[in-house]
């Protein structure tokens, strides 16, 4: 069938309209433009990325700023916790510490000057809660308790005898002693040793008791009976010089030894006399007996060991004090000190107090001084004046009300806030942290940049090259990998010091293996992809396709590992430091660490406050770290 074509048929439907592409919405953008607007999406990273900053600026600003001496000891200022401005009617971070169990001393008759053992009671906040204790450690803060007494060998015998005591057994006697049943199982004999030809003839041993395991109240009767009747026949009269004692057998068993609880030992005469010969070794108190023992030189009465044996305290009993206590009161607040009249003319030279000192009258300047600058003048009051001579010349010295923090000649104008409190030398325990964090952050950036360099070179050369080259540099990296950092970096701390330059050199050793594996392991990733196949065809040089084809396309895992290797040294740094081999004579966050984790149970505020600071660390790089390989990665290009 023939088909009619006119002209129409050929003419263009879209003539009379434009053909072209649409126009671009989005504005051109590089690759760091776009890198960096990926990250700023990441809020987390973002966050991160400000916690680093605070950290560095601290690092930086802290040591630079904060006045307070780190390097001289103040042994006044020892384990303050944290106070913070701000805090001080808080429950927390206010300088303040409840304090549990306390030696209580009441040893003083008036009972307003009891006090807590070493403890100021103006620092001391509301109620004092005491409880009784026990202690097995002789102090004239206890009482009581028992005598223990033990042998040093099973197979040696042991106890406890008198002083000797010079006594007339023509009056009657009797020893009184009380073993606890509870605590006792070991059998005993009481016995005396008696002088009858003087103290310096040989004694006679005499079994007053024979070898018992009576306990409780024991009473053993007839003592000068027993005396008199073994007295020789060329002893003359009655009164004999005499030691008078327990003795322990051995007990010749290899897993015990020969042991006693004594809780009181007394001879007394039957007339039930107040005071006998033989009341000043006499005692009811182990404690105050022991006491007696260890202070032989003005307290000669006292027991000594039978053959070979100790003698210490048991359950004497103690009381101890529990309370709240502001320890920034009890060290710079106000105190009792006594001040030279030196000392008050130089506050008056500098107008802050004003006096008038006659001569002779040591009340002068106490009845005529004068605050005149409250802020400046350490001198609250004068309590109470003294005049002594010294070398021909008199001396004026005042007992007097001080600020302290003032009198301590710190620079201190006000009592001082303690971020992180202080550590066992006194010093601020804030600024030894950031002033130790700055040299980890310099060895740690600096370890990381030279890793990162001889990392990426290595794994450059590894990962492109291939073949033989890349067996050979893999064997070498295997074999200096094998060798387990911490011994790589004390065997090179032992021989060539703990320096910086070493640490950085023990550092560098092997830290570089992981970026140079992570960079061959990426480079056989996108070496023979088509975009640098085709640049290679179009002539480009190895140096070309490493660092603009294939290198920018895999940096978001290097950078991530790069970033990480920053805290990764921080922690090493600080682990090797508790190991007791950190940074000689330069602080460090390591070694700030390592120097308070034995006072961890009493002061956990330092470990935790530095510990706090190497886990914002570590999760802040490594959050960070996260979004920059995100940021980077090639294949997110424009995904928002």
């Amino acid at each position: 069938m023939k088909k009619n074509i006119s002209e129409k048929d050929f003419v263009l439907v879209q003539q009379n309209e434009k053909i072209h592409d649409v126009k671009f919405e989005t504005k051109p953008t590089t690759y760091f433009k776009d890198a960096m607007k990926r990250f700023v999406k990441n809020k987390s990273s973002v966050g991160a990325g400000v916690i680093i900053g605070i950290l560095l600026l601290l690092a930086v600003f802290v040591p630079i700023f904060n006045k307070n001496d780190i390097v001289t000891p103040q042994e006044q200022f020892r384990h303050l916790p944290p106070r913070w401005r701000g805090f001080e009617n808080s429950s927390i971070l206010n300088g303040k510490r409840y304090v549990k169990d306390i030696v209580y001393d009441d040893t003083d008759p008036d009972p307003e000057n009891h006090t807590p053992l070493n403890y100021v009671k103006e620092a001391i906040i509301g109620d004092i809660t005491i409880t009784e204790g026990f202690t097995n450690n002789t102090s004239k803060y206890a009482s009581g308790g028992h005598v223990f007494i033990e042998s040093d060998r099973p197979t040696f015998g042991t106890g406890i005898q008198s002083g000797l005591v010079s006594a007339d057994f023509s009056n009657e006697y009797y020893v009184e002693l009380y073993l606890d049943e509870a605590l006792n199982t070991h059998k005993y004999e009481v016995f005396a040793l008696v002088y009858y030809k003087g103290e310096n003839a040989d004694a006679k041993r005499i079994i007053l008791k024979e070898l018992s395991a009576d306990f409780g109240l024991v009473k053993v009767e007839n003592i000068s009976s027993k005396i008199i009747d073994a007295k020789p026949s060329d002893a003359v009269g009655t009164e004999f010089s005499v030691r008078i004692g327990i003795y322990l057998p051995p007990s010749y068993k290899a897993e015990d030894r020969s042991v006693m609880y004594v809780k009181s030992f007394e001879v007394k005469d039957v007339a039930e006399s107040e005071t006998t010969p033989f009341t000043n070794f006499n005692f009811t108190d182990a404690n105050e007996m022991l006491l007696r023992r260890n202070d032989t030189a003005t307290m000669p009465y006292i027991y000594q060991t039978v053959i070979a044996g100790k003698l210490t305290l048991y359950q004497g009993h103690i009381k101890r004090a529990s309370f709240l206590y502001d320890f920034y009161e009890a060290v710079f607040g106000k105190t009792t000190k006594v001040v030279s009249k030196t000392r008050l003319e130089e506050y008056k030279a500098n107008g802050w107090i004003d006096f008038t000192f006659v001569e002779g009258d040591e009340d002068s300047i106490k009845n005529s001084l004068v605050i005149l600058d409250a802020k400046k003048s350490p001198i609250v009051e004068i309590l109470e004046s003294h005049k002594r001579t010294v070398l021909g010349k008199t001396v004026y010295e005042y007992t007097s009300v001080v600020l302290n923090y003032l009198y301590s000649d710190l620079g201190f104008d006000s009592i001082p806030y303690f971020i992180f409190g202080t550590d066992n030398l006194g010093r601020d325990f804030f600024k030894i942290v950031f002033n130790g964090l700055r040299t980890s952050l310099i060895l740690g950036f600096s370890a990381a940049a030279i890793n990162i360099v001889i990392g990426l070179i290595w794994g450059s050369i590894s990962g492109y090259y291939g073949g033989n080259i890349d067996i050979a540099m893999e064997r070498f990296t295997e074999i200096l990998g094998g060798v387990p950092w911490i011994i790589v970096m004390t065997l090179t701390i032992l021989h060539l010091g703990s320096s910086l330059g070493v640490f950085l050199l023990a550092l560098v050793l092997t830290g570089w293996i992981g970026v140079a594996s992570v960079t061959r392991s990426q480079f056989y990733r996108y070496k023979r992809r088509e975009y640098v196949l085709a640049s290679r065809t179009l002539g480009a040089k190895d140096s070309r396709l490493i660092f603009k084809h294939i290198l920018p396309n895999s940096i978001g895992p290097i950078v991530t590992g790069a970033v990480m290797m920053i805290p990764g040294i921080i922690f090493s740094e600080a682990t090797i430091s508790y190991l007791g081999l950190g940074l000689k004579n330069i602080g460090s966050l390591g070694v700030a660490l390592s120097e308070v984790q034995q006072y961890i149970d009493g002061s956990s505020y330092l470990v935790i406050s530095g510990s706090i600071v190497i886990a914002l660390l570590m999760i802040s790089f490594n959050l960070f770290g996260n979004g920059l390989r995100d940021a980077f990665n090639p294949s997110l290009k424009g995904v928002e």
